[in-house]
């Protein structure tokens, strides 16, 4: 399966060993640091008002004031629930982490080799996390490799002279599996047959002009089109979808 990129905020008051951190972090092609805190107040600030975040890393000991814990301990009761490894230079007890969540705990000094297991174990904590809020649901794609995605990830599908194409918001997959069949496979997912050529997830609809769908996530230009038979269903199914979503 491929891996999915980890927007990741890092929380750690000693400079070298942040400077660590990140210089271990530049390894990994999809993990992208998007904030750093030093404090446990930056640390709940910057958790609470940066979007998209997928993760966070945070050291134990977080100079004055609150600790890492402690502000992870806060985060999750106002209701920000974001994968976490904790690094410390003493391992708290295991209950406790356990159940607060935690997804590893790496104690100081620790090797690129350590922290890579902690980034295999969160990676695999978060597609676990997307497959079940996909109800279980995995999407397969079969092209020159095979790739395995939730139905969240897909914008629509395309056929184009018989060549399938599966459209995320930053890459298509040339896939063998006809346009049909995934039509079938994803019809409780809120996928609908627009156009004889698209099949496109509803849920990632951001407006409808004319005879185009535009997306809310994705490359600028990505469009499907709708059929005008179509239309006048899809829009009112498309305006339902939202007030639940």
């Amino acid at each position: 399966m491929r891996k999915q990129q980890i927007d990741v905020l890092i929380a750690e008051d000693d400079e070298l060993q942040q400077e660590l951190l990140e210089g271990y972090l530049a390894s990994f092609q999809h993990i992208r640091i998007v904030g750093k805190a030093s404090t446990g107040d930056e640390l709940i600030s910057l958790a609470t008002l940066t979007p998209n975040l997928t993760a966070m890393i945070v050291d134990i000991h977080l100079g004055e004031g609150r600790g890492g814990l402690e502000s992870y301990s806060i985060l999750k009761m106002r209701g920000v629930n974001l994968p976490t490894i904790l690094i410390t230079g003493m391992a708290p007890h295991a209950s406790v982490t356990y159940d607060l969540g935690i997804v590893d705990i790496v104690e100081k000094p620790y090797t690129e080799k350590r922290l890579r297991l902690a980034i295999e174990k969160l990676q695999n904590h978060i597609a676990y996390q997307r497959f079940m809020e996909a109800g279980g649901l995995f999407v397969p794609i079969f092209g020159e490799e095979i790739h395995q995605m939730t139905p969240e990830e897909i914008l629509y599908i395309e056929s184009i002279n018989r060549t399938i194409l599966v459209h995320t918001p930053n890459e298509v997959y040339e896939t063998k599996i006809p346009i049909k069949v995934y039509e079938s496979y994803l019809q409780d997912c809120h996928f609908y047959l627009t156009h004889r050529s698209f099949l496109v997830n509803l849920k990632k609809i951001s407006h409808i002009e004319g005879s185009s769908i535009f997306f809310q996530k994705g490359k600028e230009g990505k469009q499907a089109l709708i059929a005008e038979e179509k239309k006048q269903d899809i829009v009112s199914y498309w305006n339902n979808l939202k007030k639940w979503l």
